[in-house]
């Protein structure tokens, strides 16, 4: 079993493929899989570009990166559309999220954002209502639980946290009890606190939590523990997001369970233009929309290769997606890709996010 690359470091890849200049990137050596996620998410985003901006054209000098922004697994699309005097309209900088039945773009109401240079755009430490946060320039911008918005315009609150700073750095303490581990473990806490004043936390919030790390805590039970759980979600991810602004540690990606066989550099247009449309796809009970089928065909793309599977595999089964051939034609040829196929539909459907 692997795992999918860390977002933020496919997001730098992304940034640094854009920012070298071309000679010299061609000195690389390739990165398979790298360019195999890219090739998918440019042919997904020339799509989605197009029912955003009406622009069928996707112009030398764009580039798109699947980058998974709440960690489930599924990418979302960054999408950069070149043009010159980019005014910010039908060109610039674009995130599209998968939302229920359709991709939405999550960019356009926050000034700037379209028109911020590549090499000043990453992934932030924190996440918010279950997205990591993301750089833009001199901005930092936040999931508001339907899109991105400026940071600085989310309310904050004023907590008295000395109850929570003693409670932290107790549980810490026993956690790691070396004295050279004190400050540190002050440092963790204090980011906490700090972290929880900007993300909508109560006293009351604050409070129970802290309960929580002592001894003797009466978790709740029936109709409050739904509640409950999704705060002790926010503390955690809180948490995690300072563990990770201090170089700790990482966010976890999703895992999927994925072949191990070296990839081969294929071309998906044929796959990705048949696969959402094909009527299996779309009546399956967790698709029902074409933007979900999209998604679904984008991770089998990815999924694939990893299995093993040839060009002349995948477009095989882009014939069959087009009901040009049947089964039996596919197994006659190679017996070994309806294989992959349905291996990489399992891994796939067994973790597609809910409507």
């Amino acid at each position: 079993m692997r795992l999918f690359s860390r977002p933020a470091t496919a997001f730098a890849v992304a940034m640094l493929c854009l920012c070298l200049g071309t000679a010299h990137a061609q000195d690389l050596p390739e990165n398979i899989p790298w360019a195999n996620s890219v090739a998918i998410a440019e042919k997904m985003a020339s799509g989605l570009l197009e029912q955003k901006t009406g622009s069928k054209d996707f112009p030398a000098a764009s580039f798109a990166v699947a980058v998974d922004l709440n960690l489930d697994g599924f990418a979302e699309i960054f999408a950069y559309r070149h043009a010159p005097d980019c005014d910010g309209i039908r060109c610039g900088n674009f995130v599209f999220v998968l939302e229920g039945d359709s991709y939405h773009e999550v960019l356009g109401d926050i000034p700037g954002a379209r028109l911020a240079p590549q090499d000043k755009i990453a992934l932030g430490a924190f996440k918010r209502n279950g997205f990591l946060d993301m750089q833009f320039d001199q901005m930092t911008i936040s999931w508001d639980g339907k899109r991105y918005a400026d940071a600085s315009s989310f309310p904050a609150s004023s907590l008295d946290g000395g109850a929570f700073l003693t409670a932290c750095q107790k549980s810490k303490s026993n956690e790691q009890p070396a004295e050279d581990e004190a400050e540190r473990v002050n440092a963790e806490c204090q980011c906490q606190f700090n972290r929880f004043q900007v993300t909508s936390f109560t006293q009351a919030d604050l409070d129970m939590y802290t309960a929580s790390l002592g001894e003797n805590f009466d978790y709740p039970t029936g109709g409050k523990e739904i509640a409950w759980q999704a705060l002790l979600k926010n503390a955690e991810d809180v948490g995690t997001g300072c563990n990770v602004a201090s170089g700790k540690s990482q966010w976890p990606p999703a895992y999927f369970n994925h072949g191990d066989q070296p990839q081969q550099k294929l071309n998906f247009d044929h796959f990705l233009d048949a696969c959402p449309a094909q009527d299996f796809i779309l009546t399956n009970h967790k698709i029902e929309s074409p933007d979900r089928a999209l998604t679904l065909c984008g991770c089998l793309a990815r999924e694939m290769p990893t299995q093993g599977i040839s060009q002349e595999g995948l477009d095989l089964l882009a014939q069959y997606y087009r009901d040009e051939i049947s089964d039996a034609d596919i197994e006659a040829q190679d017996a070994d890709i309806l294989a992959f196929h349905d291996k990489a539909s399992e891994a796939c459907l067994s973790q597609f996010p809910a409507k």
